[in-house]
This record gives structure tokens, sequence and C-alpha cells, in this order.
């Protein structure tokens, strides 16, 4: 359970911080036009946008829909927001318009505070904006804007509750239709004690953010922001050498990361020998991270460790990993033993349920699969404070994904599992996208690892050919780069098919230029498109895949 320092209102902590330390930095754009802002700037300028909003007419409880460009506007919009008690409805854009509309129509809206694609988008579309009361356009001179109209007089923040409802933010919608997740303070202020507390990230830090939530959080725990020059929608973009020497010209000591953003750090510090003297600590999230990129990454932090987080939009963090464990089990991982996840955090339970479909009904004892069962597969299951209040505007989808055992409400990750023999959470894959063949069911984390361990694979899937329950598995293959001997690595991959996996009727493999993945960590591969691409192909031509 938080404690008294980790409640109520985001904005509390930030106001805190504001008195205790005013002058210190809280945050750094190195973009564009650089600038700095210190803690009681910040807090100023969230009173001042707080002030606008308010005179424009928004209201306590107004949901509030937010499509501001990530950087400086984004955090101080979020943070007025929640300092009038309104609601901010964050959408990831990068999940494609068809999408984003379907998100926004669900989670009905009042007030949109948006750029000017967004009010463009508002009014192009207008049945799926059709609750709105209000629309404000965000400028690039929003504070000068604020500042000309208004005058700065002592206002009130609102008093919230740990139960009150924060934010709703979506999830990526990587294996299904994107939700909207029910975010009460409780739940960010869990997760700043988490970072506190499990991470040890203290007061004084600085922190490289990729991520734009995490310059939510680093207010509040008296860390500053440094703001990269790259577009957080697009890792894969990011341009590697400025990565780097934001760390370096910043000191940073922090960062929460994709592992694409990892994978570039690394292999600029191998290419220039360089060494990240002041980092304490990398996480990396989003996706499945091979212990290659791991162990190399922390070769170059002769003073940092790795962390590998584990949990989702719906409750994050849950357990974590580090790169010493990773580096001791990378063999197994790599042999498709699942990724190491680690043990649950403090105040987090996890349990292992049987894999099914079906709405979970409260639990008996005896249908837990237990710590002591060693390697049985199951559903990974939370409870804990971090876990948040279910999926907005869809009840069912809520009652779906919860049930209660001994009293605790329980979230189903959609993720696979097991306990190895030292305790340690391992995981398989997501449970809708295990295939399910006539022989048993194959996990993507089983067999994936194996294949992008070798030279010439950049990354690979599993998928099920065929439209019923039982499927065909075949494997869709990204080489490195453009001129890999294609014949010469079909050969391995058929032999390493033929070694571990022809007992579940795998023959086919397809090449592909590039799979696709989700865009905030471009590691999410969207395995379920490409079983409906390769099925279509596979329909068309029955030869097609196996080897000649």
């Amino acid at each position: 359970m938080a404690d008294r320092k980790f409640s109520g209102n985001l904005v509390r902590h930030l106001e805190k911080n504001a008195t205790e330390i005013p002058s210190d930095i809280a945050i750094i754009s190195t973009g564009g036009s650089p600038f700095k802002k210190t803690f009681n700037q910040l807090h100023e300028d969230v009173i001042l946008c707080s002030i606008f909003f308010k005179k424009k007419g928004v209201q306590r409880n107004d949901r509030v829909l937010l499509m501001v460009k990530p950087g400086y506007e984004l955090i101080i919009c979020c943070f007025a927001l929640l300092f009038i008690g309104a609601i901010p409805i964050i959408i990831d854009p990068g999940m494609g318009l068809k999408s984003l509309l379907k998100c926004i129509k669900r989670s009905k809206p009042q007030t949109l505070i948006a750029s000017d694609i967004g009010i463009w988008i508002s009014t192009l579309f207008r049945t799926t904006f059709s609750s709105l009361r209000l629309k404000i356009r965000i400028t690039k001179n929003l504070l000068g804007e604020a500042k000309r109209k208004f005058i700065i007089n002592p206002t009130q923040m609102h008093y919230s509750q740990d139960k009150d409802l924060a934010a709703i933010v979506f999830t990526s919608g990587s294996t299904g239709s994107p939700k909207g997740v029910r975010y009460l303070h409780r739940n960010f202020n869990a997760q700043i004690q988490t970072l506190e507390r499990e991470f040890g990230i203290q007061k004084g830090e600085v922190d490289m953010v990729t991520l734009p939530i995490f310059s939510l959080f680093n207010p509040a725990l008296g860390v500053t922001s440094v703001i990269p020059e790259m577009n957080p929608r697009k890792p894969a973009k990011a341009n590697a050498e400025k990565l780097v020497q934001t760390i370096l010209d910043h000191q940073v000591t922090s960062a929460f990361c994709s592992p694409v953003i990892g994978k570039k750090i690394s292999d600029y510090c191998q290419k220039h020998g360089v060494r990240l003297k002041s980092v304490q600590r990398i996480m990396l999230a989003g996706a499945p991270v091979t212990p290659k990129v791991v162990h190399r990454l922390a070769s170059y932090l002769p003073s940092g460790k790795i962390f590998i987080p584990y949990g989702a939009t719906e409750a994050l963090p849950v357990s974590y990993s580090n790169h010493n464990q990773i580096s001791r089990l990378s063999q197994s991982i790599i042999n498709g033993e699942g990724s190491c996840l680690g043990k649950p955090i403090n105040n987090i339970s996890i349990q292992l349920m049987p894999v099914k479909k079906s709405p979970i009904p409260n639990q008996d004892e005896d249908e837990i699969i237990p710590m002591t069962k060693k390697f049985e597969t199951g559903e990974i299951c939370v409870s804990g404070i971090c876990v948040t209040d279910g999926y907005d505007q869809m009840p069912g989808a809520t009652r779906d994904a919860r049930f209660k055992f001994n009293s605790k409400t329980y979230h189903r990750m959609g993720d696979l599992g097991y306990w190895d023999d030292e305790g340690n959470l391992r995981f398989l894959g997501r449970k809708a996208e295990c295939v399910q063949t006539k022989f048993g069911p194959l996990e993507t984390e089983k067999c994936e690892p194996i294949i992008n361990n070798l030279s010439g694979v950049h990354r690979c899937a599993l998928i099920g050919i065929g439209t019923e329950r039982i499927q065909e598995p075949c494997l869709v293959v990204e080489a490195s780069n453009v001129k890999s001997n294609i014949t010469n690595l079909s050969k391995q991959i058929y032999s390493i098919i033929e070694e571990n996996f022809v007992q579940f009727g795998m023959r086919r493999l397809f090449f592909q230029r590039r799979l696709p993945v989700d865009a905030r960590h471009n590691a999410k591969i969207h395995r379920l498109a490409l079983s409906q691409k390769w099925s279509k192909k596979v329909l068309k031509d029955q030869t097609i895949g196996i080897k000649k």
C-alpha cells in the first residue's frame, strides 16, 4: 500500500519540489530551440496553463482529449489538467488513424486540447468527435498567450483522493483492439513509489526521457527530465549519436527506453568506444530484449545496471530482472526457455492460471498453478496497487480481464509464463499469439530466440497458417540487411526447424523485407496480421515456403 508520501494529486509532488528545490532544473529540452526550466518555473507554468484552461471553460471531472505533440507543452498540459481535477485522455497516435478514431469515439471526450492538426481532424470527422462541447487550440506560444490575457493569481489545486480517476491511457492494441485504461491517482502514486524504492531513483538525478509518460513522474520525484532531440513516436528513426551526446552533455543518470533505443545506444558506444560513466541505470521495456543487447549495453555502463521491468498499461511495473540475471540465464533464453521477468516487486502478487480464453470465475486455491509447481505454463495474472481500475466505457472487457482470489482482484495480463527452478517468472509470449498446433501449443518465445540468435537475422515471427483454431506453425524472417545470403540463411533456419520444431509440424519458412511492428516501441511484432497475410498466400499455393 502506498504511504502518505505517495498519495493524492500528482501535482502535489511537483508543488512540494517547487518549494523545496525551486532553483533546481526540472526540464531540459535539447531539440529545436533549447531551453531549461527550474522546478519553480515549471510549477508556475502549470498554474498559468491551468488558469488558461479554466478561463476557456475546462471544469473539474471533464474528460479532456489531449492531441498535443510530446514535449514541454504536453507536460504542462497534463499537469494543468490534473491541477484542475480534469481527466486527460492520452491516446498514442502511432496506432494509426482508424484505431485512433475508434478510441476517441469510445472515450467520449467533452473537451479537445490540440494543435492545428488535431483541430482539423476533429472538424473532418465530426461524428467521431460529437461528444465535444469545447475545443482549445494549442499554439507554439501557449504560455505567452496565457500571460497576455490572464493575471497569475493564487489558485487552489483540486484536492484528489487516491481512489479518484486521474487519467485515461490507451493500450497499444498490439494483439487486439486498443482499450482505454482507467488510471486512478493511487496508480500513479504507486508507480512513483516503485521507481524510488525498487529502482533507487533519487531526487537530484537526471533522466533522459524517450517515453513521454516519464516526464510526468520525474517532476514528482525531483528528477531532472532531459528531452532529447528525437520523435518518441518513431524510436527506430532516432539518431544514436544525438542520444549518446545528450547522455554525455547532461551527465544523465537514468533512462527508460524501448529495446530499439537500447540497441542504438549500445551499437554507437561499441563503434566509437564510448563509455557512459554517469549512467546508474537504463530500463528496457515494451517488448522482449535479447541477451546480446542487454550484455553489450551493460558493458558500456561502468557504474550502472540494466533493468528489464515487466508490466503493461494495465499494471506497471509488476516484476523486473537485471543484466546479471540475464547474462547468467542467456543460454537458456536463447534455447527457448523464455525471457526472465524476475520476481514480483513488493506489494505485488502474481498468480499463474490455467490457459483459457473464457472469463475466469472467482477462483479456488486448487486451480492456481503454485510456484512450487515448476515449468507448468499458465496465464500471468497480477494483483496490487499498480493494477489500474479496468477499461473505460468497456465493462465487458473489464469483466473478462478480472477475477477475485483470496479477496484480491487480479488482472489477466494476456501473457504466458511459468516459474523456473529459481523461482523466477519466465515469459513465453502473448496468449493470443501462441500457435495451437495439432501436436500441442507452441509459444513464440520457445522458438523465435533461437532463430534471432543467428547471424543475418534481424528478427523473426512465429505465426499460424489457417483460419481454424488448430493451425500449422511457420516462421517469417526479416534479414538484418538486403545483402544477406538468403539461400545460406534458409539452410541454417530449416536445419534448426528440423532439429527443434519438426514435432509441431513446422515446415514452412517465409522471408519478408520488414516485419510490421508497433510504433511506440518498434519492437512488438504484429504476428496476427502476418498470420492473415501468409495464410492467404498458402491458400493460393500450398507449396509456398516449403523447403525445396
